[in-house]
């Protein structure tokens, strides 16, 4: 699924799939011009993987669906209610697992809005381009994930494509963008999945009781290890 990629990339993509890093301050951006964007749906071509990954925001929460391994792989956060999902598709069998989740703001792994990475890196901008037919501002960035590089960030303040400092190709490119109010149901666990709780991983302090979903039969919660 991976090519090889740069060790602070792929450690951003492992951060995603448990649990978000906490915030810290940097010199950038701010005001009006790195206002957050409250909903959108993006498609982005991502270094190293074969498909596209999806990636829906709405508020506070986000989703993230993508293909691995022959399976669909879909990862909710919420950070109003400090959860994280990972919902697995193999076959017939659907699971949810759900972690706890700093609601402090973190390093996210495809930081889309420009907001995420005004508060994590210093910005500066350099000029202006052309990304999948959106013009966009061509903004250096320093500092995130202790590395350096371009962004391309459109009006409305999404990033569409990031590149790191030394490399030809891009980290992440978004190829279909469409900014409106996303649909509640893609930020719920299906009725059809079997819940599992993973409490207490990094000593987060996430509440299952605050997932919103149907009761499906045979929910477990798996205990803490001593």
């Amino acid at each position: 699924m991976t090519k090889a990629l740069g060790p602070w990339f792929a450690v951003a993509m492992a951060g995603f799939m448990l649990i978000l890093a906490p915030a810290v301050q940097a010199q950038a951006i701010s005001g009006p011009d790195a206002a957050p964007h409250a909903d959108l749906y993006a498609r982005v071509k991502v270094a190293g993987f074969a498909t596209p990954v999806d990636i829906r925001q709405s508020g506070m929460k986000t989703r993230v669906d993508l293909t691995a391994g022959g399976g669909l792989q879909s990862y909710i956060a919420d950070r109003e209610k400090g959860v994280l999902i990972s919902l697995t598709a193999t076959g017939q069998n659907r699971l949810a697992l759900v972690f706890p989740l700093d609601r402090a703001e973190g390093i996210v792994p495809l930081p889309l809005d420009l907001s995420v990475l005004a508060r994590q890196a210093t910005l500066k901008v350099v000029g202006a381009s052309m990304v999948s037919g959106h013009p966009c501002r061509l903004i250096e960035f320093s500092g995130y994930l202790n590395q350096s590089g371009m962004v391309c960030a459109s009006s409305d303040n999404v990033i569409l494509q990031m590149t790191q400092k030394g490399r030809r190709d891009a980290l992440f490119e978004v190829v279909d963008l469409t900014i409106s109010r996303q649909d509640p149901k893609w930020f719920r666990t299906p009725p059809d999945y079997q819940v599992a709780v993973v409490p207490g991983i990094g000593g987060a302090s996430g509440e299952a009781g605050a997932i919103e979903q149907p009761q499906p039969p045979g929910v477990i919660t798996k205990p803490k290890k001593p």
